[in-house]
């Protein structure tokens, strides 16, 4: 994590094709998806030896973290599996999540319709992950690799940090103490406008069967 070879862009090719393993022999994969890994894995390695020289280094990487909530009667526990954490002596810790399609905005995550980053942020200051021992974020980063025109892009979160975090504390709490309550409502889809094609609930809900009703019912 604090060192690259100089043959890492080749050793990392190497391992890509050991994980693609027999999936080459399919046309479309050898076509389509094997020549994006391979320019994926160039922009890749270079952005990582600029993240050393510039003072960052990995400090996790596919980790979970949890912190208890005392926001209820017996607490709560929120846990997060964190792609990545970096960390620089002089300005602290970079949260950062790795992206194949485009990334959340800025406004969608300080809005908290994505508070993945933010609820990271949150268990890494309380000392939530396994290693991890500061005080500072100093950003919330989304990396996007898509193997196209523009191999990947790293792209920081315009946004005040420490706000959005404050932020989504208070937003964690309000929905912990509201789901608490038995009246409360599970909905399956809270915020359809945002939601994929197929919810993760629909089956409970009988999302299809209700959809394709008349209007009379």
């Amino acid at each position: 994590p604090g060192a690259l070879p100089d043959d890492a862009a080749r050793r990392l090719v190497d391992i890509g094709r050991e994980v693609f393993g027999r999936y080459l022999a399919k046309p479309g994969v050898r076509a389509f998806w094997w020549p994006r890994f391979l320019t994926i894995a160039e922009w890749f390695v270079a952005w990582q030896r600029g993240r050393l020289d510039a003072g960052w280094r990995n400090v996790l990487a596919e980790k979970k973290g949890e912190i208890d909530i005392a926001a209820v009667r017996g607490g709560f526990k929120l846990t997060a599996t964190a792609d990545r954490i970096d960390f620089r002596d002089d300005v602290g810790l970079s949260i950062i999540d790795y992206k194949t399609g485009s990334p959340p905005s800025a406004k969608q995550v300080e809005s908290g319709l994505t508070p993945q980053l933010p609820i990271e942020a949150m268990i890494a200051l309380a000392k939530g992950f396994p290693g991890i021992d500061a005080e500072r974020i100093a950003e919330l980063m989304y990396v996007r690799l898509s193997g196209g025109r523009e191999p990947g892009i790293a792209k920081p979160l315009k946004l005040d940090v420490a706000e959005v975090i404050e932020k989504t504390r208070d937003g964690v709490n309000r929905l912990i103490v509201r789901y608490a309550d038995p009246k409360t409502p599970y909905l399956s889809r809270p915020r359809p406008q945002f939601d994929a094609v197929y919810g993760d609930y629909d089956h409970l809900a009988r999302v299809q069967e209700w959809g394709a009703g008349g209007g009379d019912e």
